[in-house]
């Protein structure tokens, strides 16, 4: 990826100087698509920062990124919900609701969802969002982990008791 590129993603700036990131990516499609080592997009490591100004504006210019997967097979989605950055996963459901379950029940390399890597990492916020439907059916991962049930609620709710 273009260090330039980079940078702007990592400090949320569309535009500074010289750079207007709405340029740079309708001056060649492909600019769009140049990944880091790990094969993360603009749009991942925007959704790593929390960087939701830049996610809306990326893909405002290539709403196709939206289900471009990295090296582990994470969308954005995965990665933003892993992050809690709650307002980037609430954006990234909102770009498409005609795709909105298919988004929701993408999966990873390890078969988990943006559901599973919210729960995993305690982002109780993203979590919350990503689990909107209550009709949904979350697939299963490697782990056979699927939709936390009540039983799951209530285990957590005694790790945070046990917290205090």
């Amino acid at each position: 990826m273009d260090p330039t590129l980079y940078n702007a993603v990592v400090e949320g700036n569309i535009s500074n100087g010289d750079f207007l990131l709405a340029e740079y990516l309708k001056r060649d499609e492909e600019n769009a698509y140049q990944v880091t080592p790990t094969g993360n997009t603009i749009l991942h490591v925007a959704a790593h920062y929390g960087r939701s100004h830049f996610v809306a504006e990326v893909l405002k210019i290539s709403p196709a990124m939206l289900c471009h997967r990295n090296k582990k097979n994470e969308a954005a989605l995965h990665i933003a919900a892993n992050e809690g950055h709650i307002e980037v996963v609430h954006l990234l459901l909102s770009i498409d609701e005609h795709h909105k379950e298919t988004i929701m029940g993408t999966t990873d390399e390890n078969g988990d969802t943006a559901l599973h890597k919210a729960l995993r990492s305690r982002h109780q916020d993203a979590r919350l969002s990503v689990k909107e439907d209550p009709e949904f059916e979350f697939p299963s991962n490697k782990a056979r982990e699927t939709r936390p049930g009540r039983h799951h609620c209530i285990w957590q709710l005694s790790l945070v008791f046990v917290k205090i």
